[in-house]
Formats: structure tokens, C-alpha cells, sequence
């Protein structure tokens, strides 16, 4: 019913196709490959489309005028429908695969009839078809296997010497632990290979590296031998060998040195969950104490330290996980076992436990929870040094240094522009004029004494009795651009600046208000000649509102 209902695919598809398959060439592509398995799937519930578009691929398989180099990333296509498709397809291909695989085979070079192999081998994986279809569409691989690993044995007399021989079914002969071993370390050494189908197999390994097989057993023989000292033939040795093995766990393999470390901690009576406090306050006290700018250090010595800062302080997010960990536990053993068995297993390296992060927390949930060990990694390892005056993190004691240095001339700075006086540039005729009126209301008023003189006072009092509420808005000179420095009136119960006046500052035809009222330093104010207004030039551009 399906066939009658779906439209018969059309000769112009079936171009496109093969123009498609053609481009392909002699490089397996994955995104070509994928976008020839894309338009095989629409198709995939036709039996009769389904073997028009898999006889385009089946052509140049068979073809003796196509090169063999592009018969391989085809049979890569096959593979990528039959897995990724399926439909149709796999009845097809069922019936068909027996007539071409052995003509590719013998197509192929030596070095990529192991990839076909492996193609095939997947196939079963994946219980694509039945076994017996599946047996009688490799039968190449099996036969020609077998006389291939019969000739390697007869060739290569190192290989009866090391004990490697052949089965009729073109596996090797080895005991099941020691072909394991050796498989896991053939893997290992190709654990840069991406591609499944890259990889070799202990077989194939036999035939083009015939040194490399033998030095993989004997490497796997000695570490069999050093761990569980398996591969005797005989029951009563492996029985005997079983019970050494048990035994060995009881013999002691630690140095002296570890030996004496251990025993020095269990003399140490120590409650986890009463005393942790105390002894993770006393680790940051030492993280603290020595980190502070008050203790220099030369580089080496901060290099030095800095081992012994981070270990500290990862021991203390140990304990604090550890704690955290029995207090949930409501003092049950079973859940106390757990939390031991699993320390076991990071005992090695605790410290780098706590650089693994649970993906799965990467939720809206999961992110509002603090993770102590990561915050112990970014700060109290990564930055331990710590800045007094603003409490800023270093990496170094070295950046800490020049920080501390940079804070220092900073400072000096404001001290010297509070201290410095200098002449002002001009002064404004308004202020000449003031002054006059000054010193004509002085002859005037000969009884006038200096302490009544406000103008006086302001240009000859201490800067720092001048003082004005604290603004936000308003926290830096006008003139130096410097931060005033706050303080807490206790009389009147607010917060103000120091050394701090308001003056009325210009601004320029551009603004909508001719003035406006600012802050500056007394002493500012005083070095430019004590003006009564400022210039927008006297000012600094970036206070200046130009709304």
C-alpha cells in the first residue's frame, strides 16, 4: 500500500542524485555524506524508490572504470543510511550486499580493507540485519582473513616465539585477560584517532607491525604479572595465584616516611564536627595573616608560599564539604561509610575534585547554590593576596606590591595638592573688585577686628574645617577631578566632605543654565587666587552639563 500511494521518484531526481554522489570523490565528507542520507530519507518508505536511489550509489561500487579510492567513502554512505534511514533501505540492501562487498574488497588496498571490515563488524553492532545475512554478506572477510593470519603466522617465526598463533576463524589465540590488556593498550596508543574506522585491531595490528604486537603482549604479561598476576594455564595455579593476590593487599608498600605520617594522625584524636570550626578558622587566619601587605616578601619567597596558601586553603574547603556532608547525615553510620568510601577514591588528588563541576547544576536552580570549592579555587588559591587598603585580589605578591605603590603615590599626590599654593593665573575683576570693597569697608570701619573678617577666614582658616553635606552626585573637584574624603558628623548625624566648599561655576553658550553650583576643594580654590565664580575654562570639561 505504501508503494501505490507514494509518487514514483522521477528521472531528474535521480540526476541530482548522482550529480551529488559524484562529488563525493575520494574524501569521506561527513556533510556531503549526511546530505545524501537526508534526501535518501525522503524516500525511505517507497521499497521501489528506495532501490532506484540505492542503485545510484550500488553503480560506481561495482564499476571496474571507478577508481577505488571512491568506492570506500560510498560504502560510508551505505552505512550512514542503514543507520541513520533505515525504511526501506535495509531490505535491500539485504539482499543486494553479498554481490558487491567482495568486489570492493578485492578493489581495495590492503590498508582499507580493514576499514570495510570494520563497517561490517559494526553492521552486527548494530543488529541491522539477520545473522545469517550478515555472515553470508562478509564471507570475503572471513575466508581471506584466515589465510591472511595463516601466512602471517608462517612468515613471521616472532610470532610463534612469542607465543601468538592464529584460530581458524582469523582471531588471535590468547588467554581472554591478556587479549582485554592487550586491546586496552592498543587503545590507549591510538586515543588521538577520532575516527572509529581508523582504528586497528590486534588482528590487523599482526600483520603490518609485527614488533609493535609483541612488545603490547609482554607489556600487558607485566602488568597482568605486577597486578593480578594472571595467564597461568593450570587451575591449581590460578588458585594459588588467587590466593597471593589476596594476600598482597595485606603487605605493606608504603615508605617509611607515609607509615610514620599515618600513625602521627591516628594518635590524633580529633572530633570532624565539633572541632572543624576552630580549625578552619585557624586556616584562614594563616591565609589571612599571610597575605597581608604588612609581611613583604621577595618573588621567591611568594612563590614559594604559595603552595603551602593554596594547600591550606583547599583543606579547609575539605572540611568544610566534609562537615557539611556528616551534619546531613544525622550522625548515621551507613550514610558516614558512604562519605569515607568516597574520599577514598580522591585521596590521590583532592585537590582536584573540587575543580570538577557538576554540569548538571547548570540550571536556575542549580546556579543560586554556592559551591564552596570553586570559590575556594578562584580566590583563596587562585588570588591569595590580598589587598588591606581596598581589598582587591592578586596572583602574585609582586602585583600586590605595585598596587600597594601605585595607592601610595595616589595619595601622596592629594597631600601635595592640598599643601601646594600657588599663584592663580588672573583674577577675575570681580574678585579685584571685592577686595576693594573689603579693604574700603576696613578704613571704614577701623574698629573692625581681623577675626570678624570673613574674607580672611576663608583664605587663611585650616582647609579642612570647610565642610559641606556629602552628595553622590557631586564627589569630586570641579577643578582636580579628586574624590572629596567623607566623614560622619556625630552633632549633626550626617555624612560630609572635607575640605569642601560650593561655588558657582560658568557654563558656556552652549548650556541652558548660565551657572550652576559645584564642589571643590578649599584648597583648589585657594590655589587659583580664591575666585568668587569659575570660568568654564577653569573647570574641568567632564563636569560641565551641556544639556
Amino acid at each position: 500500500m505504501a508503494d501505490e500511494e507514494e509518487d514514483p521518484i522521477d528521472e531528474e531526481q535521480l540526476d541530482e542524485y548522482r550529480e551529488m554522489v559524484d562529488e563525493l570523490g575520494a574524501f569521506p565528507d561527513k556533510v556531503k555524506i549526511n546530505s545524501l542520507s537526508m534526501v535518501a530519507e525522503d524516500h525511505a518508505d517507497s521499497r521501489a524508490n528506495a532501490a532506484a536511489i540505492y542503485g545510484v550509489i550500488r553503480k560506481p561500487l561495482v564499476a571496474s572504470n571507478i577508481s577505488s579510492d571512491k568506492k570506500l567513502p560510498l560504502v560510508y554512505v551505505i552505512d550512514s543510511i542503514l543507520k541513520n534511514v533505515k525504511g526501506s533501505y535495509i531490505p535491500v540492501i539485504e539482499e543486494d550486499a553479498k554481490t558487491w562487498m567482495p568486489v570492493v574488497y578485492q578493489a581495495l588496498p590492503e590498508d582499507k580493507r580493514a576499514k570495510l571490515k570494520k563497517v561490517w563488524n559494526l553492521w552486527k553492532n548494530a543488529n541491522i540485519f539477520e545473522e545469517s545475512k550478515w555472515q553470508e554478506m562478509g564471507s570475503c572477510f572471513s575466508g581471506t582473513s584466515a589465510g591472511t593470519s595463516s601466512d602471517a603466522a608462517t612468515s613471521n617465526p616472532d610470532l610463534e616465539k612469542a607465543g601468538i598463533t592464529w584460530g581458524k576463524d582469523g582471531s588471535l589465540l590468547l588467554m581472554p585477560n591478556l587479549k582485554e590488556a592487550m586491546q586496552s593498550i592498543l587503545d590507549d596508543l591510538q586515543s588521538d584517532v577520532t575516527d572509529e574506522l581508523e582504528k586497528v585491531s590486534l588482528e590487523r595490528l599482526a600483520a603490518i607491525d609485527t614488533a609493535l604486537l609483541i612488545k603490547i603482549k609482554q607489556t600487558a604479561e607485566d602488568s597482568l604479572r605486577s597486578g593480578s598476576a594472571t595467564g597461568q594455564m593450570s587451575m591449581s595455579n590460578e588458585q594459588s595465584q588467587g590466593e597471593e593476590n589476596l594476600l598482597s593487599f595485606l603487605v605493606e608498600t608504603r615508605s617509611a616516611e607515609a607509615i610514620e605520617q599515618s600513625s602521627a594522625w591516628e594518635k590524633l584524636n580529633l572530633n570532624h564536627v565539633k572541632d572543624a570550626h576552630e580549625i578552619m578558622a585557624s586556616l584562614q587566619h594563616l591565609l589571612r595573616d599571610g597575605s597581608s601587605a604588612d609581611k613583604r616578601y621577595t618573588q621567591q619567597e611568594a612563590l614559594d608560599t604559595t603552595a603551602a596558601l593554596a594547600a591550606a586553603a583547599v583543606t579547609a574547603g575539605l572540611l568544610t564539604a566534609t562537615v557539611e556532608e556528616l551534619s546531613k547525615s544525622d550522625k548515621n553510620n551507613s550514610a558516614v561509610s558512604s562519605i569515607l568510601n568516597m574520599g577514598a577514591g580522591q585521596r590521590s588528588n583532592p585537590a582536584s575534585s573540587f575543580v570538577k563541576v557538576d554540569k548538571s547544576l547548570f540550571t536556575n536552580e542549580g546556579l543560586k547554590k554556592r559551591n564552596d570549592a570553586v570559590v575556594g579555587v578562584l580566590y583563596e588559591v587562585g588570588l591569595p593576596f590580598v589587598s588591606s587598603a581596598d581589598g582587591r585580589r592578586f596572583s602574585t605578591q609582586v602585583e600586590l606590591s605595585d598596587h600597594l605603590d601605585a595607592l601610595f603615590k595616589k595619595g601622596q599626590l592629594e597631600k601635595a595638592m592640598a599643601t601646594t599654593e600657588e599663584r592663580g593665573w588672573y583674577i577675575s575683576d570681580s574678585a579685584f573688585s571685592l577686595e576693594q570693597e573689603m579693604e574700603e569697608m576696613q578704613i571704614s570701619n577701623p574698629g573692625t577686628s581681623e577675626a570678624d573678617d570673613p574674607a580672611k577666614t576663608e583664605t587663611e582658616a585650616d582647609p579642612d574645617s570647610f565642610t559641606e553635606l556629602a552628595d553622590e552626585a557631586r564627589d569630586r573637584c570641579v577643578i582636580c577631578g579628586l574624590n572629596f574624603k567623607m566623614y560622619f558628623d556625630n552633632e549633626d548625624g550626617v555624612f560630609k566632605y572635607k575640605n569642601c566648599r560650593e561655588i558657582e561655576v560658568l557654563n558656556d553658550e552652549t548650556a541652558i543654565k548660565e551657572s550652576e553650583e559645584m564642589l571643590v576643594h578649599v584648597s583648589c580654590w585657594r590655589n587659583m587666587g580664591c575666585p568668587p565664580q569659575l570660568n568654564p575654562e577653569q573647570a574641568l570639561q567632564e563636569f560641565m552639563n551641556h544639556d
